[in-house]
């Protein structure tokens, strides 16, 4: 008997303005909460001094108090982890974006709201605006999980910039970095991952397409979600293309519009694709929308 697979979590049903609805409606909860198990602390403390209740039952009181704040708080966690998937899993930068402009709270130091933000505008194709976003928010320190995510995107958005110099000073940072790391260290596989992409993105400025095409196929490989997947195979159908592979590149390039969602990867296929065959993809919902204003569908009998 096969295993039930884990239901994915996608918003892409929802408006933009239901997701931050359902957000603002969560923070409130987890606030009154909060507050309500701080406040019964407080009684609780303030009955035992007044000998209103016993050694026992104060403890006991105050232990499910901190129950009490740690599920709130981890709601909280299981909460902002599902909101990733409206960038990881349904390729939804523009809703990303706004949601998490709701949450910002100190863009000019860092932290995971403005970074997620500055994630936002690089995949709708903002590439200056992100970059100038994650300068001002400043970079973490070298033992925060932020760090090689950090660098990971201002290495792409210097890579879409064409700054090759600013790539290379990454590199030479990151590589003495990891170097320094030891085997156990919490992030060093983050590390080593990073060191792979940037060699992908610096041998493919320098035309070493074949090696280029074998570290992004390695990339696309390791790839755990859906955007990671739909960036590699873009980057992996612009190599194929220029290598002559063009059956391959155009079904690499069908799948980024397909899925893609509204990433600045779609609109990168959608020319790629064209190029590879002379005239542009039309995905099914496409043609349907087409069909159905040529009036090719029956209409329903009153």
């Amino acid at each position: 008997m096969m295993a039930a697979q884990k239901k994915k979590i996608t918003f892409k049903g929802q408006s933009t303005e239901a997701v931050i609805r359902q957000y603002k409606r969560t923070r409130l909860i987890s606030y009154a909460l909060y507050s309500l198990a701080v406040l019964m602390a407080m009684m609780s403390l303030t009955w035992y001094s007044v000998d209103s209740i016993s050694v026992f039952s104060l403890v006991l009181t105050l232990i499910m108090i901190v129950f009490g704040i740690y599920v709130v708080r981890n709601v909280g966690i299981y909460m902002m982890a599902r909101y990733l998937e409206i960038l990881r899993a349904d390729c939804d930068p523009k809703k990303f974006e706004e949601l998490y402009t709701h949450m910002e709270v100190h863009p000019d130091r860092p932290n995971e709201v403005t970074f997620n933000i500055c994630r936002a505008i690089y995949y709708q194709g903002r590439f200056q605006e992100a970059l100038d976003r994650l300068k001002a928010m400043g970079r973490p320190k070298e033992t925060s999980a932020m760090y090689f995510q950090y660098y990971n995107l201002l290495a792409s958005c210097y890579d879409e910039l064409g700054d090759v110099e600013k790539l290379v000073l990454i590199k030479e940072k990151i590589s003495k970095q990891v170097l320094s790391m030891k085997e156990k260290d919490k992030y060093i596989g983050n590390g080593r991952m990073l060191m792979m992409i940037l060699d992908q993105m610096l041998t493919q400025k320098e035309g070493r397409i074949s090696r280029s095409r074998a570290l992004c196929e390695e990339l696309l490989d390791n790839a755990t979600f859906t955007l990671a997947r739909i960036q590699w195979t873009c980057r992996l159908a612009t190599l194929e293309y220029q290598s002559g592979a063009g059956r391959s590149a155009m079904e690499h390039a069908a799948y980024v519009i397909d899925d893609g969602g509204n990433t600045f990867y779609v609109q990168r296929a959608r020319e790629l694709y064209e190029k590879c065959c002379g005239h542009p993809y039309v995905t099914e919902e496409e043609q349907f929308k087409a069909n159905l204003a040529a009036g090719m569908y029956d209409q329903p009998e009153e």
